[in-house]
């Protein structure tokens, strides 16, 4: 079984942007199970601090190859760097690839229901079309201030589609926060820090709660604006699976899109944390 399978023509939205939200995605049971087996924060962090809200994403390559990994897991990572997922998920998504990209399936090299699957940092595009990547993913306990993991952004343009499985556990009750918001452009002209966008050039459109068994993908584009909502402070980690469809061509430009003085600006916000002795890295080795 794999997430691919609960996305429905009656689960797609189109607000702010073409998605997927699907709610009690998996039968009740395997996603108890899998809340049940989610490895250890060491295991996931695999050596890092744990710092404030500071994300951890352990990529599938990884995961796969450490014996310790619980069974059910390993099935589950296995499902979705799988050919069937990647079926799946480009058969819920080719309309809207089609219509926003008329030719990439030229830029490919063959239609979009021959696309190849690989896995991420083990195969190659010469021997695949999507490389995917299937990540258990955390953000650590909130220590000092409420905080977001990430503001308004939008993904790198090589990657085709990003999904996001919640594995809130039922006994997590109490956290305030840490949801997945939607938007739409306030003002088109803005520029971007990277892929980072101001707050205030972006409007809300839509929230997803962080709810267990909860599941949402879309096909990466500069309309597919998003964001994490600050969570409180808490002793709760915050568990997710992240899912990733990275191909060899960039879908569109965002290096036209920089503000002017990015650089200088960068520089001087890591010599401020530095001298704070702010970390602000994300754990993340591979997002």
């Amino acid at each position: 079984m794999n997430l691919a399978e609960s996305l429905t023509p009656a689960s797609r939205r189109v607000d702010p942007f073409p998605h997927y939200a699907i709610e009690d995605a998996l039968p009740r049971d395997t996603f108890e199970a899998l809340v049940a087996a989610f490895p250890a924060n060491a295991q996931v962090m695999q050596g890092g601090p744990a710092g404030d809200n500071r994300r951890y994403s352990w990529s599938a390559h990884d995961a796969l190859a450490d014996a310790a990994l619980d069974a059910r897991w390993r099935a589950f990572v296995e499902a979705h760097v799988s050919q069937p997922f990647l079926d799946g998920v480009l058969a819920a998504l080719a309309d809207e690839i089609r219509a926003s990209y008329p030719d990439v399936e030229a830029r490919v090299g063959r239609p979009i229901h021959e696309w190849r699957a690989g896995l991420r940092r083990r195969d190659t595009f010469a021997n695949a079309d999507v490389l995917l990547d299937a990540q258990i993913c955390i953000n650590t306990p909130v220590v000092s201030a409420a905080s977001s993991v990430r503001g308004p952004h939008v993904d790198k343009p090589n990657k085709l589609f990003a999904g996001l499985y919640y594995l809130r556990p039922p006994g997590d009750t109490d956290t305030v926060g840490g949801e997945l918001e939607l938007y739409r452009w306030r003002n088109r002209g803005a520029r971007f820090d990277g892929a980072e966008l101001s707050p205030r050039d972006v409007t809300l459109a839509h929230t997803v709660p962080y709810r267990g068994n909860t599941f949402v993908l879309f096909l990466n584009s500069l309309d597919a604006l998003h964001g994490v909502t600050p969570r409180a402070i808490t002793p709760n980690t915050r568990y997710f699976f992240n899912l990733v469809g990275e191909i060899d061509v960039p879908l569109f430009d965002l290096r036209a899109r920089q503000q002017r003085t990015r650089g200088l600006r960068r520089a001087w916000k890591r010599l401020k944390n530095a001298l704070a002795g702010r970390e602000t890295r994300s754990g993340q080795r591979y997002d």
